[in-house]
């Protein structure tokens, strides 16, 4: 189990400190039903622990595509390979490292 504490108003990793990172995305199109079922993803980048969950997010609420600028194929794959994923969003997938707020 990965445990995180509160640092003022940041999560951080309870083993090494580091500040926790989060990232959301929505999995379903907006003409779903399901639209507001999005993915939540955790993680330190210290100890290269994650996880991940199935948070709502209002139909009403941007969210931050980090992936908007990938090849089609390449965004399908990171989607479906959450490890993948949070390395891409880490800065350890070759790209640049996108910032991304609190969950």
């Amino acid at each position: 189990m990965w445990d995180t504490v509160l640092d003022g108003d940041r999560r951080v990793c309870a083993a090494c400190g580091t500040p926790v990172r989060s990232y959301q995305f929505r999995f379903h199109p907006p003409e779903s039903a399901m639209f507001e079922r999005c993915v939540g993803l955790g993680w330190c980048s210290g100890c290269r622990i994650y996880s991940a969950t199935m948070v709502r997010v209002p139909r009403t609420r941007v969210l931050v595509d980090a992936l908007a600028s990938l090849p089609e194929d390449q965004r399908e794959r990171l989607l479906r390979e959450e490890a993948a994923l949070v390395d891409f969003l880490d800065g350890r997938g070759g790209e640049q490292r996108p910032s991304t707020p609190g969950m």
